[in-house]
Protein backbone atom coordinates (compact mmCIF):
# COMPACT_ATOMS: atom_id res chain seq x y z
CA UNK A 1 0.00 0.00 0.00
CA UNK A 2 1.34 3.02 -0.78
CA UNK A 3 0.01 4.83 2.55
CA UNK A 4 2.67 2.23 4.46
CA UNK A 5 5.59 2.80 2.07
CA UNK A 6 4.75 7.23 2.86
CA UNK A 7 4.63 6.24 6.68
CA UNK A 8 7.80 3.81 6.56
CA UNK A 9 9.59 6.85 4.97
CA UNK A 10 8.02 9.26 7.13
CA UNK A 11 9.12 6.79 10.31
CA UNK A 12 12.76 6.55 9.00
CA UNK A 13 13.00 10.55 8.48
CA UNK A 14 11.41 11.34 11.91
CA UNK A 15 10.87 8.74 14.00
CA UNK A 16 7.55 6.59 15.09
CA UNK A 17 4.85 8.65 15.71
CA UNK A 18 2.81 7.82 19.17
CA UNK A 19 -0.36 8.99 16.87
CA UNK A 20 -1.11 9.17 13.23
CA UNK A 21 -4.95 10.75 12.94
CA UNK A 22 -6.24 10.76 9.12
CA UNK A 23 -9.83 11.03 7.58
CA UNK A 24 -11.82 7.39 7.70
CA UNK A 25 -11.18 7.25 3.83
CA UNK A 26 -10.27 3.52 2.46
CA UNK A 27 -6.77 4.39 2.32
CA UNK A 28 -6.76 4.87 6.37
CA UNK A 29 -9.20 2.00 7.67
CA UNK A 30 -8.27 -0.99 5.74
CA UNK A 31 -6.67 -4.16 7.82
CA UNK A 32 -2.97 -3.87 6.61
CA UNK A 33 -2.69 -0.18 8.14
CA UNK A 34 -4.28 -1.56 10.99
CA UNK A 35 -2.14 -4.22 11.64
CA UNK A 36 0.90 -1.61 10.65
CA UNK A 37 0.11 0.88 13.21
CA UNK A 38 -0.23 -2.13 15.77
CA UNK A 39 2.78 -3.04 15.25
CA UNK A 40 4.41 0.05 15.20
CA UNK A 41 2.59 0.84 18.85
CA UNK A 42 1.02 3.87 16.70
CA UNK A 43 -2.33 5.23 17.96
CA UNK A 44 -4.85 5.45 14.68
CA UNK A 45 -7.15 8.21 15.49
CA UNK A 46 -10.09 8.69 12.29
CA UNK A 47 -11.74 11.91 11.75
CA UNK A 48 -15.23 12.35 11.75
CA UNK A 49 -16.89 9.17 11.30
CA UNK A 50 -18.92 7.86 8.32
CA UNK A 51 -17.50 11.38 6.35
CA UNK A 52 -14.42 11.37 5.15
CA UNK A 53 -14.48 14.61 4.39
CA UNK A 54 -15.32 16.04 7.14
CA UNK A 55 -12.35 16.48 8.63
CA UNK A 56 -11.07 18.88 5.88
CA UNK A 57 -14.34 21.08 5.87
CA UNK A 58 -13.87 21.52 9.37
CA UNK A 59 -9.95 22.28 9.03
CA UNK A 60 -10.99 24.86 5.98
CA UNK A 61 -13.27 27.09 8.11
CA UNK A 62 -10.72 27.26 10.81
CA UNK A 63 -8.11 27.80 8.45
CA UNK A 64 -5.63 25.15 10.14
Amino acid sequence: LAVIQHWRACIAQLGIPQQIKTDNGAAYTGEKVKRFCATWGINLVHGIPYNSTGQAIVEWVHQT
